[in-house]
């Protein structure tokens, strides 16, 4: 078995409940209910005051001296289960002790899915910060859709629970390699914005 399917098969035994302020931050969606036959979709999160335009294109958000903590894959889904290729995932944390890079791009970065929906980042296990509890990894992510902001959690990090922000559906789980490094695997599931729902019925009209 592959450390990917490991990760696939994973649980997490108990992954708490939602802190106070998950979800209800002002400004945050409120995450709707699935459909008959959907997909729960993500839960969105606070972006922060640290989301910086013009981050570099990469799949490793490694700077020099580091080593790799952790790897994330997963797919980026629509509500009804069908991978979205070339979705845009951009990913932002703090260094390893809670400091963020105000200047340049340090452990900032974006990836585009493949024709399955796939994704894949390595990066460091971030630091925590006052106020927070947990360390956490900030994510946006769009594709045909408006852009989610949400917070991965890792499994097995310190307080996880205690996080006001916390949710549970955003905990990752993780198994571990050989050489100690985390394997991840999260599904975002978003709502893509439909033809229709995007442009006016006069426009549709006037398309031949």
């Amino acid at each position: 078995m592959t450390v990917q399917d490991e990760t696939r098969a994973a649980e997490v035994a108990d992954r708490g409940v939602p802190g106070a302020m998950a979800g209800k931050f002002p400004g945050v969606p409120e995450t709707p209910a699935p459909g008959p036959g959907e997909l729960q979709q993500t839960p969105q999160e606070i972006e922060g005051p640290y989301y910086r335009l013009g981050a570099p294109q990469r799949s490793s958000l490694l700077e020099p001296g580091d080593k790799p903590e952790i790897v994330l894959t997963g797919r980026v889904l629509n509500e009804k289960g069908a991978p979205i290729p070339g979705a845009v995932v951009s990913f932002w944390s703090s260094d390893a002790v809670g400091n963020y890079d105000m200047v340049g791009y340090r452990y900032n970065g974006w990836v585009v899915t493949d024709e399955q929906g796939r994704y894949a980042v390595t990066t460091i296990i971030p630091g925590c910060y006052e106020p927070r509890e947990a360390k956490h990894i900030h994510v946006k992510v769009q594709g045909n859709s408006s852009p989610i902001t949400t917070q991965l959690y890792i499994e097995g990090e310190p307080g996880n629970t205690d996080d006001e922000f916390y949710h549970p559906a955003l905990m990752v789980p993780c198994t571990l390699d050989a050489d100690g490094v985390k394997h991840g695997r999260f599904d975002f599931v978003i709502k893509q914005v439909t033809e229709q729902e995007n442009v006016t019925p006069e426009s549709l009209a006037a398309r031949v």
